[in-house]
């Protein structure tokens, strides 16, 4: 029998993941705008054509990976913290280190979804979403921990939300140029984060922002 006929065919659902593992490949390399319907069929070893059967566009292909992966670094984090003792400052140390810790064990998944956001406004729009979802939850944990002490702000949902961006933008910052020295440790990245974020957090938690 012909080699081609033994060759397992592949069902829709694997052939679905090929593209989107293929995906994500392309886009943490080049780039949203960069990355071709060509290559990403070359990177998931399909046909172009076969793409459009799963994914009507490049930017839907794209919003799927930002989907997934988002959750999938949620749920990661998530996970982590459920496990975390009581204490804020230890909590964030582990949040901080499992955020790391999916930048490291996932680098083309990281890259593909911190990259600079592409210009498409459908994407763009994803973009902006998901990294409300990500504010969000960081806003959650920071008022499990501090929340009675911003409840003396003038307006402490938005004072939790502003120390929630800044907790985001951090790691965010810090982990694309861990992308280029990728030789220090993570437990030095994780170190200077904690150094840089935790010293207003604190006095937050203890003194409700009171010097």
């Amino acid at each position: 029998m012909p080699a081609a006929e033994k060759r397992r065919r592949l069902s829709p659902v694997e052939r679905r993941e090929r593209i989107l593992a293929g995906a994500m490949r392309v886009f943490a390399e080049r780039g949203y705008e960069g990355a071709s319907m060509n290559e990403i069929a070359r990177a998931a070893g399909i046909t172009p054509a076969v793409i459009y059967d799963y994914f009507p566009s490049k930017a839907e292909l794209q919003i799927e990976l930002l989907e997934r992966q988002t959750a999938e670094l949620l749920g990661f984090v998530g996970e982590a913290l459920g496990a975390a003792p009581e204490a804020l400052e230890e909590r964030m140390r582990v949040g901080v280190d499992a955020y790391f810790r999916f930048v490291e064990e996932h680098r083309f998944a990281w890259r593909m979804m911190f990259r600079d956001p592409p210009t498409d406004p459908e994407v763009a729009a994803a973009y902006r979403g998901l990294g409300r979802e990500a504010t969000a939850g960081i806003a959650e944990f920071i008022a499990a921990g501090a929340g009675d002490a911003l409840a003396g702000e003038k307006d402490p949902t938005r004072a939790l939300e502003i120390f929630a961006e800044l907790v985001k933008v951090s790691q965010n910052g810090l982990a694309s140029w861990w992308y280029e020295h990728p030789e220090i440790p993570r437990e030095e990245i994780v170190k200077r984060l904690l150094e840089f974020c935790w010293t207003g957090l604190e006095r937050v938690a203890r003194h409700g922002g009171e010097p």
